[in-house]
């Protein structure tokens, strides 16, 4: 068993890789789908996709060139690897009608404020790996944050690793630490997304095209984001970085603190948390 992984793990990396299965491809389902296909690592011959219906199955593998399945079963049957990204009220239902199918699968839940030991109710003796992605994944920007039960072995969590990493970063937590992820990474675009959208505000009020301003908006927040990662130094040190005595910029800067810039997106992320916490 040991040398097939490391056999699969090493096609993988070459650019063969296993059969995977979607059961429930909507707005994530479809962005993790699209981004596996954009790295090009995954052919759409080897994915097998299921909606709720066959109007919605067909529209997804015609868009993206994935195998339509009739049912299911057809989907856990073709795979080796299968994502489930149903809505968290409809798993239970999902799993009962194909919990016998996946004894020697690994099944990848993207299902929010659904643990483990809840998956583990449904389908006993199955590996289970969750996770939490987030939207940009589908250029493989994303961030995906994985856990996995205990029956996942070493070399199928690199496997697993190997796969998400095609979307970003793919980073193993703890499930304890799940929701905090979730308020962090899994809603974080949209909060990015509000900062550009005012930045880009901001610079039409003083003047900018909207287009323009979009744009550099944008580049500038990403450009931001790469200091922080490329460099290592603490964000607080390169915002000094750009601040000069009785500049424009700590003028800006005091502007922010004073509106409780800081304890908004603090006091958002703790909003996001508690609601998962009552979620489950």
């Amino acid at each position: 068993m040991l040398g097939l992984w490391y056999n699969i793990i090493n096609r993988y990396l070459g650019g063969i890789c296993m059969k995977l299965g979607f059961i429930g491809v909507g707005n994530m389902g479809k962005a993790i789908l699209e981004g596996l296909l954009r790295s090009g690592k995954v052919s759409s011959t080897d994915v097998f996709v299921r909606n709720s219906s066959d109007r919605s199955t067909r529209n997804v593998a015609e868009e993206t060139g994935a195998v339509f399945c009739k049912s299911l079963e057809e989907v856990v049957e073709n795979s080796d690897i299968v994502f489930l990204g149903v809505k968290p009220y409809l798993v239970g239902t999902v799993l009962d009608e194909v919990s016998l199918s996946l004894k020697n699968k690994i099944v990848i839940s993207m299902a929010a404020a659904v643990e483990i030991n809840d998956l583990e109710k449904k389908i006993p003796g199955t590996k289970i790996v969750r996770i939490m992605p987030n939207t940009p994944v589908k250029i493989g920007s994303g961030v995906v944050g994985v856990t996995f039960n205990s029956l996942v072995t070493a070399e199928e969590k690199i496997l697993v690793l190997n796969l998400l990493n095609n979307l970003g970063i793919a980073e193993e937590i703890l499930e304890k630490d799940m929701a905090a992820l979730t308020a962090l990474s899994g809603s974080g675009p949209a909060y990015g997304y509000l900062f550009i959208e005012a930045l880009a505000d901001g610079a039409v009020l003083n003047g900018l095209k909207r287009d323009v301003a979009y744009r550099l908006a944008a580049s500038t927040v990403l450009g931001a984001a790469k200091m922080v990662l490329e460099t290592k130094e603490h964000p607080g040190k390169l915002k000094d970085d750009v601040c000069s005595p009785s500049g424009s910029t700590i003028e800006a800067v005091r502007v922010l603190e004073e509106k409780n810039f800081r304890s908004a997106v603090i006091e958002c992320e703790k909003a996001c948390f508690d609601k998962l916490d009552r979620m489950k």
